[in-house]
């Protein structure tokens, strides 16, 4: 009993520390080093279900050592209907099941299917949480704390808890733009190292950058005990007023989720946790409930829960133009550079992006590598799918 204590605090805090985006990876330690099951994702009425299965690690394992184990997943409504999972190559463990087309007034239930242990899992039957309204996703600018916040308005049509995660994508652009680039020579015996420069092709630009990233919080909240069945302005992502996410064109895309009160308080739980991990005082950890469980052994410990619910989806587009809040940091000074100066930058993470004299290659600007080449701040050239035109 006290082995299976301890293992379920670390998992707690573990999980908490590590939650990221809808899916929430566990990876606690624990005293024979042997793995916890961990089912992760929801089943999602509506649109396709991302279904991830990985087991816990000691925390001394390198990340990926341990594979994640193979098998079937499947969903069945309490008609009998089944629907299989299909796994991507491209995500050991990840399973999509199509269920765009699934009766929403059945109930249902996630299984798998472990094909090393012939253990099979499945989670308890759940109705289908209705989709609440978003009214709007807006954006509230306050100057006094340089701040855009980024504000949900909804109404819950009769439910009372929801869970909420969002994607966002932004284009932002390098300081300067680049009509140069250095090609360096590290040099070699007897040869000193050299630096040329050469007329930057319009496809070699490295102006325009993109940047992709989900939300790593647990968000929850409740309308339980309200006469009124909505939120107004539910601030939740504020952006200070120097980050490049708003700087030329950003998207956040919201998925508002109804989910059980079982459900709310299975994530309360670990939010919690989370928030009091490290405190002298911190409560001790409660042991983690899901509503996943092993046929054949009903007392094996599996971590997660499973959710069943259509979900609301709202996006809202940011174009510095328009909201012209942007402010970004104060500018590193550019420096004027001869030949002879060419490689003592370079070597200082320097580069250059135009020349004095169009076309004159004795004197050209140089300027921290960062504000010339956009990928250094983390972007990729690759736009992201149906991404919007600026709308003048």
């Amino acid at each position: 009993m006290r082995k299976k204590i301890y293992i379920m605090a670390l998992a707690l805090l573990c999980a908490a520390m590590t939650a990221v985006s809808c899916i929430y990876p566990f990876t606690p330690e624990t005293e024979d080093g042997s793995g916890a099951l961990v089912i992760e994702g929801d089943i999602l009425i509506g649109k396709e279900s991302v279904i991830q299965i990985s087991r816990t690690a000691p925390l001394s394992f390198p990340e990926g050592a341990e594979a994640p184990p193979a098998g079937k997943v499947w969903v069945e409504n309490d008609a009998g209907a089944v629907i299989n999972g299909v796994a991507d190559p491209s995500k050991a463990g990840s399973y999509t099941v199509d269920t765009r087309y699934a009766d929403s007034s059945k109930e249902y239930r996630l299984h798998f299917l472990d094909n090393e242990s012939g253990k099979e899992y499945v989670s308890d039957w759940g109705h289908v949480c209705k989709a609440p309204v978003i009214d709007s996703l807006s954006y509230n600018l306050n100057y006094e704390k340089a701040k855009l916040n980024i504000a949900l308005s909804m109404h819950s049509l009769g439910e009372s808890f929801f869970k909420w995660s969002y994607v966002e994508d932004w284009e932002y652009h390098s300081l300067y733009y680049a009509e140069l680039k250095a090609t360096y020579n590290p040099g070699s015996y007897r040869v000193d190292p050299s630096v040329t420069l050469t007329r930057m092709e319009w496809p070699e630009s490295t102006f325009t950058c993109y940047k992709h990233a989900v939300s790593s919080r647990i968000m929850t909240f409740s309308t339980e005990g309200q006469t009124d069945d909505r939120f107004v302005d539910l601030e939740f992502l504020p952006i200070d007023q120097d980050d490049n996410r708003i700087s030329y064109l950003y998207r956040i895309v919201v998925d508002l989720e109804p989910i059980t009160k079982d459900a709310y308080l299975y994530w309360e739980n670990i939010k919690s946790n989370s928030e009091y991990n490290g405190s002298l005082f911190a409560p001790t950890p409660s042991e983690l409930v899901g509503n996943i469980h092993c046929v054949q052994e009903p007392n094996e410990m599996v971590m997660g829960y499973i959710n069943v619910a259509e979900i609301a989806r709202k996006e809202l587009v940011v174009q510095h133009l328009k909201a012209n809040f942007y402010k970004p940091k104060r500018t590193p000074p550019e420096e004027i550079l001869s030949p002879g100066q060419w490689v003592e930058y370079y070597e200082n993470y320097y580069l250059p992006y135009a020349c004095v004299t169009p076309g004159v290659m004795s004197e050209t600007y140089w300027a921290v590598a960062s504000c010339v080449d956009c990928r250094l701040l983390g972007g990729t050239f690759d736009a992201p799918d149906n991404w919007p035109p600026i709308d003048l």
